[in-house]
């Protein structure tokens, strides 16, 4: 609970048992409520804003934070979020809530540092810490974020006292450092291994750490992660390459086919996978657990590369998005392309130094294209080449990154200098087109 005025109006909820659920349920339904607002862009929040909107409820959501699903990297966040402006949410992030307006004891209106927004109710999903106050007054060593300190058994720093669960630290398998996972999959694996310890027979039971694993559905979308964020990557010393790739998640010309975009972040030194991000209409809680595995064995994008997936029309497709994405990983490390992520290229478009050259069809590019990018299809290059300048920055575009990396050999071989193809395509660009 945030420590802001009016907290304690009616119609003003967080949501952490089911009977906070059905309290919620129930005054939308008895109260007729048609505006609400919720703060917090996290798993929880969303989830709410989604189900309000089920209800018939016009939804605004407030995030402190710069973009929504803080443990996603930024480019994958604003897809989510373009996605969810869609659907009719109004969305302000980089807003802090500063406190809630009352009228006759119930909440009428959520007030912060940019505006006011009048709803009938809010909904207060600000995150979760640790409730360990029983283990700090037992002398018990705390952790990370607050959270109980324990060892790979699960035991606390007193002999045969353990903890398991959203108040116990985990340690990240990638980092080998202390970290802080409050996740339902996680506290049931730390459960085992503490039961199984607490009746040994033989060697101890023991969790070595986990990667954070989540995946969540969204207004008609998932999104899927695992392993480091890049900023994480980079915050650790990480050389690292990253992909952002847009594929089927079964043969496309099957019914129901979606298509998900995969991002991978790799350590450039040893090719070995740290992290992975999927978002998309499509299956993600596949590939994001084949990612999972990948960086659980300390494997590198050529052994992801080389896995022997199933394979059959309805369940993906013959390369499998997963084999894609290792695929254009590959091809970076070796030197084969260069790229540009939509965020880098979005802070780049003013520039006059740069050119940016879009490889579809006329028809696809009137459709909506990267500010300022200019239309040369494929198959004109060669013979248009006389408009392009060679000494300019040149990033090349097209729908999902297949023709613009054609392109892109074809404007190396015509001499052009400095040339990146944009991580992704039109598909994966988050922000407007014109």
């Amino acid at each position: 609970m945030p420590p802001i005025p009016g907290v304690e109006l009616k119609n003003v909820f967080t949501l952490r048992t089911i009977a906070d659920a059905v309290g919620i349920r129930e005054t939308v339904e008895k109260q007729g409520i048609r505006k609400a607002v919720v703060v917090g862009g996290g798993f929880i929040g969303l989830e709410v804003a989604e189900n309000l909107v089920l209800q018939g409820v016009k939804v605004v959501l407030v995030e402190l934070l710069d973009q929504i699903l803080p443990n996603f990297d930024k480019e994958i966040a604003l897809l989510a979020e373009k996605h969810i402006r869609e659907k009719g949410i109004e969305i302000y992030t980089s807003e802090k809530a500063v406190s809630i307006e009352g009228q006759d004891g119930s909440a009428v209106a959520l007030i912060t540092d940019k505006r006011k927004i009048d709803a009938e109710m809010v909904i207060l999903s600000v995150g979760v810490k640790p409730n360990t106050q029983l283990a700090a007054d037992a002398g018990i060593e705390l952790g990370v974020k607050g959270s109980i300190k324990v060892n790979e058994n699960m035991e606390t720093s007193i002999h045969d006292i353990y903890a398991v669960g959203d108040c116990a630290e985990n340690i990240n398998l990638v980092t080998g450092k202390p970290a802080w996972f409050p996740m339902g999959s996680t506290a049931n694996k730390m459960g085992r291994v503490a039961a199984l310890n607490l009746y040994p027979k033989g060697e101890k039971e023991s969790l070595p750490g986990v990667l954070g694993t989540t995946v969540v559905k969204l207004f008609g979308i998932n999104a899927a992660r695992t392993g480091l964020s890049e900023k994480d990557a980079r915050n650790e010393g990480y050389n690292i390459v990253t992909v952002l790739v847009p594929a089927g998640d079964r043969a496309h010309y099957y019914p129901g086919a979606k298509n998900i975009i995969t991002k991978l972040i790799v350590d450039r030194a040893t090719h070995r996978l740290l992290g992975a991000q999927i978002i998309g209409e499509g299956v993600v809680d596949k590939p994001i657990d084949i990612a999972a595995t990948v960086i659980t064995l300390r494997g590198t994008v050529e052994d992801m590369s080389k896995l022997d997936l199933a394979y059959a029309p309805p369940f993906s497709s013959a390369m499998s998005t997963t084999i894609v994405a290792a695929n254009v990983a590959r091809n970076k490390l070796l030197g084969k392309v260069d790229g540009i992520s939509p965020l880098e290229l979005e802070k780049k478009l003013s520039d006059p130094a740069l050119q940016i050259i879009d490889v579809r069809e006329e028809a696809e590019y009137m459709t909506g294209a990267i500010p300022g990018a200019k239309n040369i299809p494929l198959k004109d290059i060669k013979k248009r080449a006389s408009e392009i300048d060679t000494d300019k920055e040149t990033i090349v575009v097209c729908k999902i990154g297949l023709r613009a990396y054609l392109g892109y050999l074809t404007l190396k071989g015509i001499g052009v200098k400095n040339l990146k193809i944009l991580d992704g395509g039109v598909t994966a660009w988050p922000f407007k087109l014109e």
